[in-house]
């Protein structure tokens, strides 16, 4: 993955982040810039604006392959809501559309008790990122 992968993917600034400077917790932006050497990642807002974050206080939705197979195999430990809501985020992935994604990140922000099985953060890419610089 090269940070180029990453422009134009939906983030969400952590909805519990303590420090905020910029006062966009639980916003959606589109990365428009990912400083991997200093993990910082750049967002744009549809209200306008610019923030910088560091990626571990930003979350992007899982691949649908990753998180499927998972809901399907513990959907009878999982709380209704949550498998419903867990369920449109994949029909939403499914449609592919950005509206469609943009609208499945913030079913999954509205419900905390998905997070952990929709949502990643966006530092494990970079993590990546950085692997793949330094074996070049």
């Amino acid at each position: 993955m090269k940070n180029n992968e990453l422009l134009g993917t939906l983030a969400l600034v952590n909805p519990e982040l303590e420090h905020d400077p910029g006062g966009r917790k639980g916003n959606i932006g589109i990365i428009t810039y990912v400083d991997s050497l200093e993990n910082q990642v750049y967002l744009s807002f549809e209200a306008g604006g610019e923030g910088r974050y560091p990626a571990a206080e930003l979350m992007r939705l899982k691949d649908r392959d990753r998180f499927f197979p998972d809901l399907m195999k513990n959907a009878s430990n999982l709380d209704l809501n949550d498998f419903k809501a867990l369920f449109k985020i994949s029909n939403l992935q499914d449609m592919g559309r950005g509206q469609d994604q943009w609208q499945a990140l913030e079913i999954a922000r509205d419900n905390p008790g998905v997070w952990e099985g929709s949502l990643e953060s966006l530092s494990e890419s970079i993590s990546y990122i950085k692997a793949s610089m330094i074996g070049r």
